[in-house]
C-alpha cells in the first residue's frame, strides 16, 4: 500500500495507548507520511468522537454499550464496525504482604459493589474473606478507574454483574495509579490491566464461584479464556458496510494485523489474537497476510 499520506486520529482507552504508540511508530516505517494522533481519555470518549465526526478510529477496552451502539447508528445508518486486537485481563491486586492468594467473583462483588447483583453479602474487612490474626479486623480500602474508562465498565459488567460500585472506591487515573495505592495502603486492593506488575502489589487467582479452581492471569490462561477477568481490546472504526477501508484506516489495520503488529502485543505484555481468529480478520478486512503492509 505505497504512498499513504495523511493524519490519523485515535480516540479513547488508556489501557491502549501503549499498543498504538508503539503501533504508529512501526506504521511510520512503511508509512512517514502518515501521522498518528493519540487522545486517551478513556473508552467512553470513543463513541461521542465518533459520532461527532472528530476520530474515524475509537479505541475501546470493552465493548460498546447497546446504547452507545444505537446512537452511532442513529447518526449515521449503520453500526461501527468492531475490530478486536489483542486479548487483556483485569488483575485483582492486593498489597504484597496481604496473604490472601484466591478470590471469587462473588467476593470481588461483596467488595467493590452497592447493588450486590452478584448475590453477595457487603464486606468491609479481611476477616469477612478468610483471614485471620492481625488482618482479620483489617478495614479493606477499594481502588479502582473512572466511569470514562473502558476497565472499569468492563470491571462492573463482570466482577458485579452489571451492578453499580460503591461511592468509597477511590477512583485512580490509570493502573499505574492504582499500582501506586494499592501498594501503599496493606488493607488495599484493586483492579488493573494484567501487564502491569510491581513489586509494591501481588495478583490474585480468580474463581468464577466458590465450587470452581481459582484461575492466575496468565497468557495461557486468557488466550483460552479460563481466567475470569479476561476481555479483549477493540478499535471501532466509522467504516461504510459494503465499501472499502479508507487508505489510512487500512495502513493502521494493517499493521495491528501483520506480524510485527502482534508482536508488539506480546512485547508490551499483552496477548495476541489466536492465528484462526487473526487470519478471520484479515480476510474479511481484505488484509494482505503475512507483513500486512
Amino acid at each position: 500500500m505505497p504512498g499513504v499520506v495523511g493524519n490519523l486520529t485515535a480516540v479513547g482507552s488508556d489501557t491502549l495507548s501503549v499498543l498504538v504508540t508503539r503501533w504508529a511508530a512501526q506504521l511510520r516505517r512503511y508509512h512517514p507520511g502518515v501521522r498518528v494522533q493519540l487522545q486517551a481519555a478513556g473508552s467512553s470518549t470513543a463513541p461521542p468522537a465518533l459520532i461527532a465526526g472528530t476520530t474515524r478510529v475509537g479505541l475501546m477496552s470493552r465493548p460498546m454499550s447497546d446504547q452507545e451502539r444505537q446512537d452511532f447508528i442513529r447518526a449515521f445508518g449503520y453500526p461501527p464496525l468492531e475490530v478486536p486486537v489483542a486479548l487483556d485481563a483485569m488483575g485483582i491486586l492486593v498489597h504484597r504482604r496481604n496473604p490472601l492468594e484466591t478470590i471469587s467473583i462473588a467476593q470481588l462483588d461483596a467488595i467493590f459493589s452497592a447493588s450486590h447483583e452478584c448475590g453477595s453479602q457487603r464486606a468491609d474487612r479481611w476477616g469477612q474473606l478468610g483471614l485471620s490474626g492481625d488482618w482479620a479486623e483489617r478495614q479493606i480500602s477499594r481502588f479502582g478507574r473512572s466511569a470514562t474508562s473502558g476497565t472499569y465498565g468492563a470491571f462492573r459488567r463482570v466482577a458485579l454483574c452489571g451492578g453499580d460500585f460503591r461511592l468509597d472506591v477511590s477512583e485512580q487515573p490509570g493502573s499505574a495509579s492504582i499500582i501506586g495505592a494499592v501498594g501503599s495502603s496493606p488493607g488495599g486492593i484493586g483492579y488493573a490491566s494484567f501487564s502491569t506488575s510491581s513489586p509494591m502489589v501481588k495478583q490474585l487467582s480468580v474463581s468464577r464461584d466458590a465450587g470452581s479452581m481459582a484461575i492466575f492471569p496468565s497468557r495461557a490462561s486468557i488466550r483460552d479464556g479460563r481466567y475470569p477477568l479476561t476481555r479483549a481490546l477493540y478499535i471501532y472504526v466509522n467504516r461504510v458496510p459494503d465499501e472499502p477501508l479508507p487508505s489510512l484506516e487500512q495502513a493502521f489495520l494493517s499493521l495491528i494485523m501483520s506480524r510485527q503488529g502482534q508482536q508488539a502485543i506480546l512485547r508490551e505484555g499483552y496477548v495476541p489474537l489466536p492465528d484462526d481468529q487473526l487470519n478471520q480478520w484479515r480476510e474479511r478486512l481484505g488484509l494482505d497476510e503475512g507483513e500486512g503492509l
